[in-house]
């Protein structure tokens, strides 16, 4: 596909938005813009860096980029809109468009945190591409999360399903969120994590050493705190096996604290 003429782009995405008070006026300017940028056809020996089952319209990441950076501001000036838009979006099968359908469902304000709390449940049952779930949390580790309740029960729920696949994605959305500077609620991922400390699934040890390692750096003392009270109140040997196993990730100091602790059950 030939490059993509940059300011031509970006006044065909300025002039998209005066069109954002109409959803379905919207729509369909968006469609008309998305159609000047569409390859369906891949030319043999084209690089095509997403690997998906589902049919793909092969516009330009930059096209996408240039589009989606005007999702926060529609959302927060039209966030019903928003929700009409991401639902149509969603329902079309090109990856392209559940790709910003899952954008624009994450730019919405909090006030409309309810909403995403409904659709991201169903529409992560209704895929198996990792591409869009990968998407999905991604985007949700980089959200202020705090008080959401909706978003952490989902969170929730995933660590409470059989599918390993989206456990492991999940497991690198906590790490996404624990690494962010302003993420302080401990407690939270604690509670999350404790029960699979306890069951210690060979599976997804290393995913679960990782959430240790991201809770070390973030606070340290915490951490050890935390799985000390684990070794001391629960008689699960897999629990305790995991213990001794991620100890040696801690500094001296708390090694000695943790390996006491050890010493004593």
């Amino acid at each position: 596909m030939p490059a993509v003429d940059l300011t031509l782009l970006n006044t065909r995405v300025q002039s998209l938005q005066l069109f954002r008070s109409d959803p379905r006026v919207y729509l369909a300017k968006l469609d008309d813009l998305l159609v000047l940028y569409t390859t369906e056809k891949i030319k043999l020996g084209e690089n095509v860096p997403i690997q998906t089952l589902l049919p793909k319209k092969n516009i330009p990441d930059l096209v996408l980029h240039k589009i989606i950076e005007t999702f926060p501001s529609l959302a927060a000036e039209y966030p019903d809109n928003a929700i009409y838009l991401s639902d149509v979006l969603w329902s079309r099968e090109h990856l392209e468009f559940k790709l910003l359908a899952i954008h624009l469902l994450m730019s919405l304000p909090s006030s409309k945190w309810q909403a995403i709390g409904n659709r991201l449940p169903q529409w992560t049952a209704e895929t198996d591409e990792e591409i869009l779930r990968k998407t999905i949390l991604d985007l949700l580790a980089r959200s202020e999360i705090d008080n959401r309740d909706p978003l952490r029960a989902y969170i929730e729920q995933i660590f409470t399903s059989q599918d390993q696949t989206l456990m492991k994605l999940a497991f690198q959305s906590l790490i996404n969120m624990i690494e962010q500077k302003d993420f302080n609620d401990l407690p939270w991922i604690f509670h999350i994590i404790s029960p699979m400390i306890k069951k210690s699934s060979l599976s997804l040890v290393r995913e679960l050493s990782q959430v240790i390692i991201a809770l070390i750096k973030k606070s340290e003392i915490e951490t050890a705190a935390f799985l000390c009270d684990i070794y001391q109140q629960s008689n699960n040997e897999k629990a305790r096996k995991f213990i001794r196993k991620v100890t040696p990730l801690f500094s001296t100091e708390k090694q000695i604290i943790l390996n006491q602790i050890i010493a004593q059950y």
